[in-house]
């Protein structure tokens, strides 16, 4: 039995489609029918994923590993002390930034954040109007939506030029963790997630595995981008999808196709799990 943890965007979910495509989603039941433990490891938080959250699984990592369910139970939950989303949204605004608070109930974004998220949202919208309402569907809200009571548990800052948020990085707290995971020169948009240093997708991974009495040793990782490193750094097997940033490539056991071309499933059989 093998404990499986696989990312969402780039992974499970494809916005040129907006949705799993179908060979992952049986190779996800097959997976199960074989034993093996199944956990959404997602960089988005317990709202935005709220669209996946039927899925038959054993449990979720949201937040890129600041909040962790197993069989419906919360076991870990590190959300942002409120001094410091003041800050970050300080800092934001003071260099022109875009930010987005992802919490428990809705992830908010400010002006300049909208057009970033609307256009990795809107790839299968026919117009603006389904575009919004796809980012309304996996809960993106203007930050007018914001409820200071919402348990913030990463925040996601967007600029023009990545050079832009350098300044921002330069004058977080040394406790935080700045990790780019989006770069597009073409279109303009570039994206950078904070957190904690002490939460990641590999931190989060372990503490799943340790409810089992298992170890890394037993996992086996899928993601695409940088918030997916530590895991598949850190788990017994790591595989990139086809379509996954050049450093998760690089460190991954193997590479298996895009996922519009079946990524999960020829990563299942590759190692045997289907």
């Amino acid at each position: 039995m093998k404990y499986i943890f696989l990312d969402i965007d780039g992974t499970l979910y494809s916005p040129k489609i907006n949705a799993v495509p179908y060979s992952a989603m049986d190779a996800l039941k097959k997976a199960k029918e074989n034993g093996h433990k199944l956990f959404v490891c997602t960089g988005r938080s317990l709202s935005a994923a709220k669209l996946f959250l039927n899925l038959d699984v054993d449990g979720f990592v949201f937040s890129a590993g600041a909040v962790v369910y197993v069989h419906g139970k919360r076991v870990h939950d590190k959300a942002f002390r409120k001094e410091d989303i003041v800050l970050v949204r300080k800092l934001a605004s003071l260099f022109n930034l875009g930010y987005c608070l992802e919490g428990n109930a809705g992830a908010y974004y400010d002006e300049v954040a909208y057009c970033h998220i609307y256009e990795y949202f809107s790839g299968a919208a026919k117009n603006v109007e389904e575009g919004i309402e796809i980012m309304r569907s996996n809960c993106y809200f203007p930050i007018e939506y914001y409820d200071e009571n919402d348990r913030v548990s990463k925040i996601c800052v967007y600029a023009e030029d990545e050079h832009m948020i350098e300044q921002l990085k330069k004058e977080l707290p040394e406790e935080f963790n700045c990790l780019t995971t989006l770069r597009n020169p073409k279109i303009k948009s570039h994206c950078v997630e904070i957190s904690y240093k002490t939460e990641t997708k590999g931190t989060a991974a372990k503490i799943v595995c340790e409810a089992y009495g298992a170890t890394l040793k037993d996992a086996i990782a899928i993601g695409d981008s940088s918030n997916d490193f530590e895991m598949i750094r850190d788990c017994g097997i790591g595989i990139s999808m086809g379509n996954g940033s050049e450093d998760i490539k690089e460190i991954a056991d193997y590479i298996t196709t895009d996922i519009l071309d079946d990524g999960i499933e020829n990563a299942f059989k590759h190692y045997g799990i289907i």
